[in-house]
């Protein structure tokens, strides 16, 4: 136990120094901001040196080597402001490694524009009806280099479509990422949206800063899993966000705990679909607090299987 926090504490030690940037200016590209997969969320999000499972495609697609059966996983949330989140995933292992595919959508539709001021009628009138979808088509690929060292790489398809200017987006984004397994211990790293550009119709083009995340992960056996990730984005006036979770696992239950500018929870469950053959379905359930996303559905609820 004293080795493996001991451990740990010297990852910290290494990427908290970086959390001293002040100030915060631009913005990230915002439907890959709401996170996927209840699994990861309710252990605060410190997902990058975990990533075993169909959600690495967007945690660290280094994991994605990890995955050694078919899964698919599933989650819808309802937003702040009417806003709806779509996730759904699916991983095949193929070519000596494993290949995901992945679609998000944040989407507000037929929403209704009203005057400012009331008519004879004192009523107000309705002037135009505008939606928002944005989707991203994810392609990823993990893959082992040897027992230590595995290697992974998303490449992401942006396409936006916004009536209330009449304006469409496409554009794209790659993130690779790497994993190092030693025992116990685990350390994964990503650079997200290491190149990104999304192009709209009115002419203008929106880059956003890549960012750099660390994390680092101890199995300490019967007692769990603890996690700690950083990120940073890759430019002055940024702050750093720190993120850490736990996790415990018994006979195919799970509990969890995390803090990601607030406290997270969740829980899991995996059951066999016959015994003596492979194939299981997981149910996994996350409280979540995201003030810039969603102020009142904080639940986060996933269905996958794997087989």
């Amino acid at each position: 136990m004293i080795k493996y926090f001991t451990l740990l504490l010297i990852g910290s030690l290494l990427i908290v120094p970086c959390a001293h940037a002040t100030g915060q200016a631009g913005t990230d590209i915002a439907i890959l901001n709401a996170g996927v997969g209840a699994r990861a969320l309710g252990m605060g999000s410190a997902f990058t040196a975990v990533a075993d499972d169909v959600t690495a495609s967007v945690w660290n697609p280094a994991g994605l080597s990890l995955v050694t059966s078919y899964e698919i996983t599933t989650m819808q949330t309802k937003l702040s402001t009417d806003a709806n989140h779509y996730y759904l995933a699916y991983a095949n292992p193929l070519w000596g490694g494993t290949l995901g595919i992945s679609w998000i959508q944040v989407g507000m539709g037929d929403l209704s524009q009203t005057s400012s001021e009331v008519d004879s009628h004192n009523e107000v009138q309705n002037l135009s009806v505008f939606s928002y979808f944005s989707n991203a088509y994810l392609l990823s690929y993990g893959r082992k280099i040897n027992d230590h060292i595995s290697f992974g790489l998303t490449g992401k398809y942006l396409a936006s479509d916004m009536q209330v200017t009449g304006g469409q987006g496409y554009g794209y984004s790659i993130t690779p990422g790497i994993l190092f397994t030693i025992n116990q211990l685990k350390i994964g790293a990503k650079v997200y949206e290491l190149f990104n550009e999304q192009k709209w119709g009115t002419g203008m083009v929106e880059r956003t800063p890549a960012k750099l995340r660390i994390g680092v992960a101890v199995a300490m056996r019967e007692r769990g899993k603890i996690a700690l990730d950083m990120s940073q984005t890759i430019r002055s006036g940024y702050d750093a966000v720190i993120s850490a979770g736990y996790e415990w696992m018994r006979q195919g239950l799970a509990l969890r705990l995390g803090y990601n500018n607030g406290v997270t929870a969740g829980a899991g469950f995996t059951a066999n679909l016959q015994e003596g053959k492979a194939g299981s379905v997981q149910l996994d359930y996350a409280y979540v607090t995201q003030d810039a996303l969603s102020r009142s559905n904080v639940h986060r609820v996933s269905l996958g299987g794997a087989w």
